[in-house]
């Protein structure tokens, strides 16, 4: 404790002049220097200058135990998810936050803040908080600055920037510095982060790293979302029976854990997984059973409406098809999601023999908009190579090349 900082703190906080709390206990270039904290006062000097401000060195002392306390479960709340009982010890360091800089516990109480403001997606919060941890970062200790840089990669995963997270997150995991659960987390977030560069292999790895931690320390829902980004993989290194194996384990531990609104994302995922397989009959079925669990105007259920939809034309079931795709345009209207309007549009075009009319409107609407927006790079791709394609067939190899590249 800043013992200095403190007694300067509430001198001022009671309005005392430095003449008046140090009369008859010492002079006042002496009381100057200690709350400038260069100086070490003795022990009964700092106790009666306590007791003048009506506080008890032991109620500082158990403050302070008490606020590293209270970080160090908000630390493990964080890492377990568990956000209503991390919120709860929060509110707690919140009604002691002016008295936290008076502790060694201060920057790393604004780092855990700003992990816990990334955990309920406060990004405004978050862009304030890495100021200030930048414009203080020179004071850090070395834990700190490797939790710094960590929150760092965080904020540049949600950024989109995936390939300067991915050196950020590279270097912090060679470091054998980090505590178990920093390494559990970072191999799950640089699992993730190479997945989003298509490198499944790595994303593989790193993963079974992350479950293997996560295992050992009893993290039930790290758990869980470690399977799911597993699974994910296997499907898009196409390794389905692994993929397979993995979502029926996903399937039982979702509800044995009461985590059943993560089976609509598992269904979604299990049916593009046999699409992916050509095995369409399955992937509608599963497409289907996680539309039963989500209201019609989110955007996983116009997810699902539109890889359904695109099943049944792989199954020649046309009118099916047609209809499901009438029924997203209908839902994305309603709800402005544009470029399930787009797609909707396109196919409904495709389906009717429109061929040359669905591939303009592709051209000339859909890709220009996927393009400006990170989160459709998949489906750019996917249109892309289906223009490409389109202009092959036709002879015209110069625009195939186009939008290949």
């Amino acid at each position: 404790m800043k013992i200095g900082s403190l007694i300067k703190f509430h001198r001022t906080k009671q309005g005392l002049t430095q003449q008046t709390l140090a009369d008859g206990i010492c002079s006042v270039p002496h009381l100057s220097k200690i709350e400038n904290n260069s100086k070490e006062a003795n022990e009964e000097t700092i106790r009666l200058l306590l007791e003048r401000l009506s506080i008890d060195l032991q109620d500082v002392e158990k403050l302070e135990e008490e606020i590293k306390n209270l970080i160090k479960q908000f630390a493990d709340q964080m890492y377990y998810l568990e956000t209503d009982e991390a919120n709860g010890i929060y509110n707690r360091l919140l009604l002691k936050e002016e008295l936290i800089p008076f502790t060694e516990y201060l920057y790393l109480f604004e780092l855990y803040k700003t992990r816990y403001l990334l955990l309920i997606n406060n990004i405004e919060k978050v862009e304030k908080q890495l100021k200030w941890l930048n414009a203080h970062k020179s004071n850090f200790s070395q834990q700190e600055v490797y939790l710094h840089k960590y929150i760092s990669a965080l904020v540049l995963m949600i950024r989109g920037n995936m390939e300067e997270a991915d050196a950020q997150l590279g270097q912090l995991i060679e470091n054998s510095f980090l505590s178990s659960e920093y390494i559990g987390e970072l191999s799950y977030n640089f699992s993730l982060v190479k997945s989003s560069l298509g490198e499944y292999g790595a994303s593989i790895y790193y993963g079974k790293n992350a479950l293997q931690q996560f295992k050992e320390d009893f993290n039930f829902i790290r758990i869980v979302n470690t399977q799911m980004l597993l699974a994910v993989n296997y499907s898009r290194a196409n390794m389905f029976n692994e993929a397979e194996e993995i979502y029926k384990h996903l399937i039982r531990n979702t509800r044995i854990l009461k985590m059943e609104s993560l089976l609509p994302r598992i269904y979604h995922n299990m049916g593009d997984l046999y699409y992916t397989m050509d095995e369409h009959g399955k992937s509608c079925g599963y497409f289907e059973m996680a539309m039963e669990y989500l209201p019609n105007n989110s955007e996983l259920y116009m997810l699902c409406l539109y890889n359904k939809a695109i099943s049944e034309n792989q199954m020649n079931e046309k009118e099916k098809s047609e209809d499901s795709f009438k029924e997203l345009n209908t839902i994305a209207s309603k709800s402005k999601m544009l470029h399930y309007q787009l797609f909707s549009k396109f196919y409904s075009l495709y389906i009717n023999g429109n061929e040359i009319q669905a591939m303009e409107f592709l051209e000339n609407k859909i890709l220009p908009y996927t393009k400006k927006h990170l989160e459709l790079k998949e489906s750019h791709h996917h249109f892309a190579q289906l223009l490409s394609d389109y202009y092959k067939e036709k002879g015209q190899y110069d625009k195939a090349l186009e939008f290949i590249n």
